[in-house]
Order: C-alpha cells, then sequence, then structure tokens
C-alpha cells in the first residue's frame, strides 16, 4: 500500500499543526528561543519549522509503510488519539521547568505509554528512528543560532534531554496515523 497525495498532504498539515501548537508552548513558556527572525512566522514559529515538521511527518509515514502492510480496520478515534497525545506531551515539555529527572522521565514514559498504544512493530521502528534522528537535526538547528533553548532545558547538547521522548511519541504516532490514511481506503 502507498499513500496517495492526499494522504501526503493531511500527513504534512498534522504534522504542521502539531508542531506549531507544542512549539507555541514552549516559546511562550521560554523553553525555546528563536533567534533569526529572518523568516516569516506563523504564530510563534518561523515558516520553516512546520514546514520540516510537516515533511519528517510525511516521511515517517512513507517509512512506516514501506516496513509493513499496515494493520487493518479505520477508527479516526485512534488518529486523533495518536495525534492528542504528542501535543499533550509536547505541551508537558512546556510546563516541565527543566531537564530534570522528574521531567524527563515524564516525557520518555509518556512516549513509552504511546508506543504501547499505538505501535506495532514497523511503527515502534518509526518512533526510535524518530528518537534518535530528532535530537540530532534540533542540535543542528541550534548550532546554526536559528534558535536556542533555555539553560533550563539543553542538557542534550544544547537542546532538551527530554526531546527523545517526545520524538519515540511522534514517530509513533506519525507511522499509525499514515496507517489509518490508507486503512480508509481499504475499509
Amino acid at each position: 500500500m502507498r499513500l496517495r497525495p492526499t494522504d501526503l498532504l493531511i500527513l504534512f498539515a498534522v504534522g504542521a499543526a502539531g508542531g506549531l501548537i507544542g512549539d507555541a508552548g514552549n516559546v511562550q513558556s521560554g523553553a525555546t528561543r528563536y533567534i533569526d527572525d529572518s523568516a516569516p512566522f506563523v504564530w510563534e514559529s518561523p515558516l520553516w519549522f512546520p514546514a520540516l515538521v510537516g515533511a519528517a511527518t510525511v516521511a515517517i509515514g512513507v517509512v512506516r509503510l514501506w516496513l509493513g502492510a499496515p494493520r487493518p480496520g479505520f477508527d479516526a478515534r485512534i488518529g486523533v488519539a495518536a495525534f492528542a497525545s504528542v501535543v499533550a506531551i509536547y505541551s508537558v515539555t512546556s510546563v516541565a521547568g527543566d531537564d530534570g529527572t522528574p521531567a524527563v522521565a515524564l516525557v520518555v514514559s509518556l512516549g513509552v505509554l504511546v508506543a504501547c498504544a499505538f505501535a506495532d512493530r514497523p511503527g515502534l521502528i518509526c518512533g526510535v528512528a524518530a528518537a534518535v534522528i530528532g535530537p540530532p537535526v534540533e542540535i543542528a538547528i541550534v548550532e546554526l543560532d536559528l534558535s536556542e533553548y533555555a539553560d533550563s532545558h539543553d542538557s542534550l547538547f544544547g537542546v532538551g534531554l527530554w526531546l527523545p521522548g517526545l520524538y519515540l511519541a511522534f514517530g509513533v504516532a506519525a507511522a499509525r496515523i499514515a496507517e489509518l490514511l490508507v486503512a480508509r481506503r481499504t475499509g
């Protein structure tokens, strides 16, 4: 099964919207700050940010379907729950206050719960891949002086130590939503 252009657009929009919601919380709480304001902003984020998250969501969806057939059955509530779970975890990173053990344990534990609730084996691979790839991308963004994390949130080479847990949930949710997009066509 493959994702159709409409599916790719939906995945992109879902990722961009979730990224904007979560990033707004981090910017408003002071956990992150954009240094370079040369790009136009959407809400609290430079335009490149939702584009990057949307593209990553599409990439995860495509990889998920390369890894194996999607599970049968369509239930939109599962997709909504997967999306809401990631937005909730992203929100936790805004109110956690720092990179201390309780905050990191909470975000990672919530990421694991999302994986247990929504991932099959290919979906888990997508989640782990996102947890491994996402933080270095954010580290590069910080190194390019496009953004910075507050001192209380920069324990992982300048970015939040909780990022792997957030990215695990993101990868799993994106994979599950991609499965559901295919399942809605196939019954």
